[in-house]
């Protein structure tokens, strides 16, 4: 059986008729697939805050969380988009189940820091615990996981979400972990970049070829590749057919990280 973990992202969750496609995408796949849905929600995050009238940064493409942040990210997270997206892939007739870095341990965190400093409860990935994510490829189950996590003595840590997806592929030996972004892949000077060896990434962080959110994604997509994930993809979202092109190279559209 393939293992195919699939990341979202805020921004492409809230693209209209998405979720629906995502599970006719997910649903079309080989009987003996395996798919691992992992999203963030950073769009839904960034609401949130301002709603409460509270300010946040990034530290390289790291939300800074102070205690109340978490709450915040913990509510919205693990309960309304982790929910969100298991209503639909339902809904697509997918048997699935939300879960987030904490339940059965899946997810060990510990306090993390971003170029020497303190950005709060931000977690980098110690272990990741398959347990659950075993029982729901025995059963034919889609996990939908939520990156908020725990520590060993129960401190919670908020995850960025490809990290998390980038540990997940590796634990799992996974075939494919393509990042679904709201760009058609990684791109530079306004073209796509088809192909990315893994020597090529901090050249091109440090010549800010990319910038934000793409830094700890193509950092996570590296990290994969050297520890074990066969293919890392990069790829847009461009309707139900997306995650079937991706899988192969003569249709894929998006990054791939080699």
């Amino acid at each position: 059986m393939q293992t195919v973990c699939i990341k979202i992202g805020g921004a492409t969750i809230d693209a209209p008729g998405l979720l629906e496609e995502l599970a006719r995408s997910i649903k079309a796949m080989s009987q003996d697939t395996f798919a691992v849905v992992i999203h963030g929600g950073g769009k839904d995050i960034a609401r949130q805050l301002a709603m409460m009238r509270k300010e946040f940064a990034f530290v390289e493409g790291m939300r800074v969380t102070d205690a109340e942040t978490l709450r915040q990210v913990e509510m919205v997270l693990s309960g309304c988009v982790n929910k969100r997206i298991v209503n639909h892939l339902l809904l697509g007739g997918l048997n699935a189940v939300g879960l987030s870095g904490v339940d059965g341990n899946l997810i060990s965190a510990v306090r993390m820091r971003v170029s020497g400093q303190d950005v709060g409860f931000v977690g980098s990935v110690a272990r990741v615990n398959t347990a659950l994510l075993e029982i729901c490829r025995t059963h034919h189950v889609v996990p939908v996981l939520s990156p908020v996590s725990r520590s060993d003595a129960g401190d919670i840590y908020n995850v960025n979400a490809d990290v998390a997806a980038s540990e997940i592929a590796i634990a799992l030996n996974a075939d494919h972990l393509i990042f679904i972004s709201n760009v058609s892949g990684v791109v530079v000077n306004n073209e796509v970049v088809r192909r990315i060896r893994l020597d090529d990434i901090e050249t091109m962080v440090e010549n800010e070829q990319v910038t934000g959110g793409m830094i700890p994604k193509l950092r996570s997509a590296a990290d994969a590749v050297r520890r074990g994930a066969k293919r890392v993809h990069i790829a847009g979202w461009h309707g139900q057919q997306t995650l079937g092109d991706e899988l192969k190279v003569e249709t894929s559209s998006g990054t791939v990280i080699f």
